[in-house]
């Protein structure tokens, strides 16, 4: 990829090379009308063998499996998986609390999205993007293949930064944009004060399967500060005056641990899938390691 291309989609060549190969993964069959490549319940008419079922009249003669017939004197068809293809909605937290942390969160956020959008788009998914902070303030389809890359890598330039996050609101919003089964991917922080529980159960609510992917700093996953410190809101205005003990970081990270087994549990409770990814793992490493112990992708 050259170095204009670069500056028009956010992974380059050598990194698109290695996800060639991988595929989004969903839990069930989704029945959506569209033929293609991921398998649905209805019985269709790709290669893959699914069951025998009993002639009825009107069924086409041409399935029937007349070696079946000879041994049981019985008509039945030969029934096959229907193959279609999904629509894929990534959703990226634009808040400023992402751009906090070194390497900041945004970063990998960013990359990850492309990542998952490629390999989206080169099995011939459909692909929304969303940008979400206190609602879902800009959203895109794309979809025809691989070589749509530079619409998402369009996107992806020009995400909007906002100083809060509303993600109750911002996920109920995309049942504007949303109108098919699917597979959804929020990828966030998850630290905003209202939660997001409603928004992840009114997502559900629209026939999707969600995958949260939490990004959070080495410095917010284990703080290395001694002394007296001021700590501002980076979504606000207030501020609080700590004492970095080895018992205040300790107490801060094990709440941290309840807080992302509490996100780990909730995911799971609605059929989800959830990993926490440190905001230096390099984008291959998410892909392939980190997402595929967690069987969002193959």
């Amino acid at each position: 990829m050259a170095d204009t291309e670069k500056a028009r989609f956010p992974l380059d060549a050598s990194v698109l090379q290695r996800l060639d190969n991988i595929s989004l993964l969903t839990r069930r069959p989704m029945a959506t009308g569209r033929q293609g490549r991921r398998r649905s319940p209805l019985a269709g008419s790709s290669m893959e063998f699914a069951d025998y079922r009993r002639y009825s009249p009107g069924d086409d003669f041409r399935r029937i499996d007349w070696r079946a017939f000879a041994r049981l004197e019985r008509l039945f068809l030969r029934v096959f998986e229907a193959e279609e293809n999904i629509t894929v909605t990534i959703l990226l937290d634009c808040s400023d609390s992402m751009y906090h942390g070194t390497p900041e969160k945004a970063g990998l956020g960013v990359a990850v999205a492309a990542a998952l959008a490629y390999i989206a788009l080169k099995c011939e998914d459909s692909v929304i993007l969303g940008a979400l902070t206190d609602r879902l303030v800009a959203y895109r389809r794309v979809s025809g293949g691989k070589n749509a890359i530079w619409s998402v890598g369009e996107f992806l330039q020009k995400l909007p930064r906002s100083g809060t996050t509303d993600l109750n609101r911002a996920l109920y919003d995309i049942g504007r944009v949303v109108t098919a089964p699917g597979l959804t991917i929020v990828i966030s922080d998850f630290l905003t004060p209202q939660g997001y529980q409603t928004g992840v159960r009114a997502v559900r609510q629209l026939r999707q399967e969600v995958a949260l992917l939490q990004i959070l700093s080495p410095d917010e996953m284990d703080p290395q500060i001694q002394g007296d410190w001021r700590l501002r809101d980076s979504e606000g205005t207030q501020s609080v005056e700590v004492s970095a003990s080895s018992h205040i970081l300790q107490a801060y990270r094990d709440r941290l641990a309840r807080f992302t087994e509490e996100l780990a549990a909730f995911a799971h409770t609605y059929m989800g899938t959830y990993t926490l990814i440190a905001s230096d793992t390099d984008i291959v490493d998410v892909v392939q390691r980190l997402l595929r112990q967690v069987e969002l992708v193959r």
